[in-house]
């Protein structure tokens, strides 16, 4: 029984996550990210060395899913800024790791905010009119491009 409801919950997600357009997959993904970062933390302040681990690789994994996303041909001056943040976020993340940090937690959150409430804002404004999965990709790059 257990097996049915996990595939079924599997299932659902899948649905949801390819209903979901680009601008969401991004917002989601900053939010899972924000959420990885305070459950680190959280970690480092009990002692949970484990959890730590899973959180910040995951929050690693995140960024440089982020990061490899970025479309230098388009995105120009932003896209090359994006890119050095990520680059100082991940460097945060592995050097809170490593020191058991949580004030470099806070640095990484805190550099990666500005985006992450841009991003949630255009993806609420734009719900209902920004095209599933890659169309439209030019005028959603302009207009976070706008917003940033």
């Amino acid at each position: 029984m257990y097996s049915n409801l996990k595939n079924g919950y599997f299932k659902y997600q899948q649905t949801d996550v390819l209903s979901l357009s680009n601008v969401e997959i991004i917002d989601r993904l900053f939010k899972a990210l924000c959420a990885d970062i305070e459950r680190a933390a959280t970690a480092i302040e009990s002692g949970d060395v484990s959890t730590k681990g899973e959180r910040l690789s995951r929050a690693i994994a995140i960024v440089g899913e982020l990061q490899a996303s970025l479309n230098f041909e388009e995105g120009g001056e932003i896209a090359e800024r994006l890119n050095a943040l990520y680059d100082y976020v991940i460097r945060e993340l592995l050097f809170a790791n490593l020191e058991n940090n949580t004030k470099r937690l806070d640095n990484a959150k805190g550099a990666l905010m500005p985006i992450v409430e841009a991003w949630h804002e255009i993806t609420v404004k734009n719900k209902e009119t920004v095209p599933l999965n890659g169309d439209g990709a030019a005028e959603q790059v302009k207009q976070i491009q706008s917003s940033l």
